[in-house]
Order: C-alpha cells, then sequence, then structure tokens
C-alpha cells in the first residue's frame, strides 16, 4: 500500500513538472515570436524564429510525454537531434551574431530577457533531471538542458557582440593591433 502511495505521488510531481515545463516552452515561443516580430535587423529576426522553433519542438515533446505518461504510466525513450542552433554555434562568428546599429540597442532589452528565460528553463530541467528517478525522464531532462544551453550560449554571444565585451562564446579576443 505504501508503495502505491509512493508511486502516485512520484507519478503526481512528474505530471506537475511536465505540465509547468509546457507552459515555460510556450512562454518562450510566445516571447521570441514576439521579439522576432518586434526585430528591425533580418540576422536578429531570423536567430529568434530559431529559438522560437525549438521551444516549439520542446513544447510538443513534453505533450507528447505528458500524454505517454497519462496512458502507459512511464516514459517513453526518445531520442532528440541536435537543434540547427546546436549545430550552427560553434561555427558562427562574431560577424554572423551582431544585431548591427541602433537596432542592436534597441534589441539588447529583448536579448537579456531572452537569456534569463533560457537560464530559468535550465535550472528547472536540471533540477527535473536530478530528481527524477525515471531514465528516460533524466535523458529527457538532460538532453533539454543540453539544447537550452546551446539558447543561452548564443543568446550571450549575441550581448557580447552588441557590447563590445571582447569576449565570443566565452573566450576572450584578443588582437594583434597596436591600440
Amino acid at each position: 500500500m505504501d508503495l502505491k502511495r509512493i508511486k502516485i505521488k512520484v507519478q503526481g510531481s512528474i505530471i506537475k513538472a511536465l505540465a509547468i515545463a509546457i507552459e515555460a516552452e510556450k512562454t518562450g515561443l510566445i516571447n521570441y515570436l514576439n521579439f522576432a516580430y518586434q526585430t528591425k535587423d533580418e540576422t536578429g529576426k531570423n536567430m529568434f524564429l530559431r529559438l522560437a522553433m525549438d521551444e516549439f519542438d520542446h513544447m510538443r515533446l513534453l505533450e507528447q510525454q505528458q500524454q505517454n505518461l497519462a496512458q502507459t504510466e512511464c516514459f517513453s525513450a526518445v531520442t532528440i537531434e541536435p537543434s540547427l542552433i546546436e549545430k550552427l554555434v560553434p561555427q558562427l562568428s562574431a560577424k554572423d551574431l551582431r544585431i548591427r546599429g541602433k537596432q542592436g540597442i534597441q534589441e539588447l532589452d529583448a536579448l537579456k530577457t531572452a537569456l534569463a528565460l533560457e537560464d530559468q528553463a535550465i535550472n528547472f530541467y536540471k533540477e527535473q533531471a536530478q530528481n527524477s528517478s525515471d531514465s528516460n525522464a533524466k535523458a529527457m531532462f538532460e538532453r533539454l538542458v543540453a539544447m537550452e544551453k546551446a539558447h543561452y550560449e548564443l543568446l550571450q554571444a549575441e550581448i557580447d557582440a552588441i557590447e563590445k565585451t571582447g569576449y565570443w562564446f566565452n573566450l576572450r579576443e584578443f588582437s594583434l593591433e597596436i591600440e
């Protein structure tokens, strides 16, 4: 009898975590679409649209797991292919990242908001992975952490390019020119 209560409690907390994650992904999707609409620079607009597409994919994955959990009482194993952002982030140059001119300054607030959302998602998914006793759930949440980290790195690199911090993907840039 106690094991049954524990199982119900664990399933209830996982179902709640999935519901929270789905809502967070919806919020991210809506925010990224709004940022894309407001962004004048085509590169910035495309970046926000790509982020929105990733958030939509995350939401669909979580919804599928939620349905599967309701029907079978267990997580299904999933393979999440690397997103376009994950593939592109290591290959982007500072020139590719920079939202130019006055628009860059105006989009800085949007980028910082997006960065905060990604940080929250990373922390939430890390916590869910640590708390999960189901190996499929743990693997899914760990994969979502990796994807959200790629989003975070892209956004931080864009912010660094606009603010001219001298960093590019957390690496200090240097110049051979004498200043």
